[in-house]
């Protein structure tokens, strides 16, 4: 079984243009395994919480979770979004290096975990590079968080190892200004398994929330402390994930998956972390 690691790099960009032309040639690679999937359901699913407004990058790769998905397994990466936000107007992206991309698709859960809407790569644009980013899928969609406050970031296990020819950024160029074709190869990439990827989240409307009437005349009441509790499978995932990025010499991501792990209420996940240190 044979899996290929991309980092990717991501900046937003707001001209969308561009075309691409799928290849019928494609690499054998494998989605992951059943044995791999971190959970049973979305609601256990680990999400980040975001803020009213972010822009942000973050890495899907092959020490994120798995999960099972209707198009197969994927490593993915899931959000909630701000208890203040209702109208969001959302920009993803996913950027195109040396001869990888990752290939995202979108799905937004309710409030009970359950699937409401999806965004298939078919709904993405390319964005050619210019002199301050690479090519890159872009997607723009507004979400109404307070119906669907998740939204959790994938990958088809069907478009894994398909290859997609993209015009040249000089041919774009030329396009745009009416000049010469320059004499330039079109490159070709493939789909993987992971990637970085660009996220932002801009709020156009705050969520109303009415103060109710009775709080409003009585004593302050003394707001009780959240406990976080995260589910065994997921505990079990930031843990392992933080021994394997600590034995790689990778500490900044161990660094990154403990202070996830923090967010989540995983108590040992320090201990973890220092004994992994020290054991190197």
């Amino acid at each position: 079984m044979t899996r290929t690691k991309t980092l990717l790099a991501v900046s937003l960009g707001a001209l969308l243009t561009g075309c691409a032309t799928q290849s019928q040639t494609q690499l054998h690679i494998d989605p992951p395994t059943n044995t791999e999937i971190c959970c049973s359901s979305y609601a256990q699913f680990p999400f980040a919480q975001l803020g009213d407004n972010e822009n942000i990058k973050f890495d899907i790769d092959l020490a994120s979770p798995v999960g099972s998905f209707p198009s197969g397994n994927s490593h993915f990466a899931a959000f909630r979004f701000s208890d203040r936000s209702q109208d969001i107007l959302l920009t993803l992206s996913s950027q195109f290096v040396n001869d990888s991309v990752f290939a995202p698709e979108v799905i937004l859960l309710n409030e009970a975990f359950q699937p409401v809407a999806q965004y298939s790569l078919e709904e993405f644009q390319t964005k050619a590079a210019d002199a301050f980013s690479r090519t890159q899928y872009v997607t723009r969609f507004r979400v109404d968080a307070a119906k669907t406050p998740y939204m959790i970031v994938y990958t088809s296990a069907e478009t894994l190892g398909q290859r997609i020819t993209v015009d040249h950024p000089a041919k774009v160029r030329a396009k745009e200004f009416g000049e010469a074709m320059p004499m330039v190869v079109d490159p070709t990439y493939t789909y993987q398994l992971g990637g970085t990827l660009g996220l932002e989240v801009e709020t156009l409307k705050l969520r109303p929330f009415k103060a109710n009437s009775q709080t409003a005349v009585a004593q302050p009441v003394k707001a009780k402390a959240v406990v976080i509790e995260a589910q065994p499978e997921t505990k079990t995932f930031y843990l392992n994930a933080i021994q394997k990025a600590v034995a790689d010499n990778d500490i900044n991501k161990a660094l990154s998956l403990l202070d996830e792990a923090k967010a989540l209420g995983i108590e040992d996940a320090q201990e973890v972390f220092v004994k992994a240190v020290n054991a190197k």
